[in-house]
């Protein structure tokens, strides 16, 4: 059985070894038709490597538009083809292995495409090379600090206070110093519309120019994205200022007035604090009249003299103006009408007259005393109260107490308003008394 076997097997053995190696060749042939190797465009992101290369250069670079992504091609059967996506490739561009051309001004960074996906027995990636193109510029470092703000306004009855920046307030910058060159300020900014209590809230840091620009910040590296600003909120209160004055105006002139607006400002605080104050004093020796001669005319800055734990709601409240008048003193003599002083205290059974010069009024009881006759009296006072001064306005009184028959030399008691005018010399009269018969 063996030996018919192995004759079968051994019979036209060359024939049979043709067949074999031709079925072979028909199986590669067909699999190879059904599956082709094809070559196929892919496109990935291009990663960066080693960007501290260039940084610590102090460079800015920035990849041109369109070359942060690369387009290849992957040589594979069609079977692994149908498998295959642009994820499955890494693309790296080593900064450190690109040149800089002079001609373009631009830095050329050569890019690797691999694959951990595949080996290189199944996919075969393009040999052509391509590159990453990258603008450089010198970079630019500051330190700004961050200015707080508000936007809106409190509720009524209230008042901002303090505005601050609640932790580190300085502001590292970097990048291209063609922009970094323009920061002028940054400031954060929260909203404060009807407030009445003290708020909080994170704010985003604006950059500006120096003409007051914003400036766009998506190529700028920021050690903070955003500060805590806080903002103080407060009552308030109206109270009236109170100003005197120290020192005498030089001989012969007179402090006439003192005026000064505003006349009330608005102060601002913690109402324990504003409860008690009704007013703000400004010491004396702030107007000083020592040996003035006209007009004091200055300007107050009263905010060193709010009581603490205060401030003005409105800065420009801060500056008072404030005039002192200063006149000359000027002396006027006056011809009074006699009948504008009166003989007091006569005794009983005696009549009295005022002998003036040659002509006599005689004075008994509600007799009136002829218009004609004068007394002169001297008034001294402000040059601008003297011209309103009339002699009818001027009165006086002699006082007959004890005084007997006889003529007599009195003292007359001139009345005039002692808060504008004083008499400058004493008013002398001749009285003469004598026995009613």
């Amino acid at each position: 059985m063996l030996r018919k076997l192995g004759k079968t097997l051994t019979n036209n053995l060359g024939l049979k070894i043709l067949a074999g190696m031709c079925a072979v060749v028909l199986w590669i042939l067909v699999v190879t038709i059904n599956d082709p190797t094809i070559i196929m465009s892919y496109t990935t992101s291009v990663a960066l490597k080693n960007q501290n290369y260039i940084t610590e250069q102090n460079k800015y670079f920035e990849a041109l538009s369109g070359s942060n992504t690369v387009n290849f091609s992957v040589s594979a059967k069609r079977s692994i083809q149908e498998k295959i996506s642009g994820s499955d490739f890494t693309a790296v561009a080593d900064m450190e292995r690109g040149e800089y051309d002079e001609k373009s001004g631009r830095y050329r960074v050569p890019i690797t495409i691999s694959t951990d996906k595949y080996n290189s027995n199944t996919v075969t990636i393009s040999t052509r090379q391509s590159y990453i193109e990258v603008a450089l510029e010198d970079l630019g470092k500051i330190q700004k600090a961050v200015t707080p703000t508000t936007m809106g306004t409190v509720a009524d009855g209230c008042a901002l206070g303090a505005v601050e920046i609640v932790g580190s307030n300085l502001l590292k910058v970097s990048g291209p110093i063609s922009i970094v060159s323009q920061i002028d300020k940054v400031v954060a900014a929260i909203d404060v519309e009807g407030m009445s209590t003290d708020v909080t809230y994170s704010a985003v840091p604006v950059f500006y120019d120096a003409e007051g620009n914003t400036i766009d910040t998506t190529k700028l590296t920021m050690n903070m994205s955003t500060v805590s600003v806080r903002a103080e909120i407060l009552n308030t209160k109206d109270v009236s200022l109170e100003f005197s004055t120290m020192g005498e105006p030089a001989e012969g002139y007179v402090m006439m007035g003192l005026d000064y607006r505003p006349k009330t400002v608005r102060i601002k605080g913690e109402a324990a604090t504003l409860n008690p104050i009704n007013k703000i004093t400004i010491p004396a020796e702030v107007l000083d009249l020592t040996n003035m001669t006209k007009d004091l005319v200055t300007t107050v800055d009263i905010s060193a003299y709010l009581p603490g734990g205060t401030s003005l709601v409105l800065n420009a409240d801060a500056k008072v103006e404030v005039t002192v008048t200063v006149e000359p003193l000027v002396t006027k003599t006056h011809e009074v009408p006699v009948s504008n002083f009166v003989l007091e205290n006569l005794r009983s059974g005696y009549k009295a007259e005022i002998l003036i010069e040659d002509l006599q009024g005689e004075y008994e009881g509600d007799q009136d005393i002829p218009k004609e006759e004068t007394i002169s009296v001297a008034v001294t006072g402000a040059e601008s109260h003297m011209e309103l001064l009339r002699a009818r306005d001027i009165q006086g009184t002699i006082d007959l107490t004890g005084v007997g028959r006889g003529t007599h030399e009195l003292g007359v008691s001139v009345r005039v308003d002692e808060e504008l005018y004083t008499v400058a010399d004493p008013v002398i009269v001749t009285v003469k008394v004598t026995a009613i018969r």
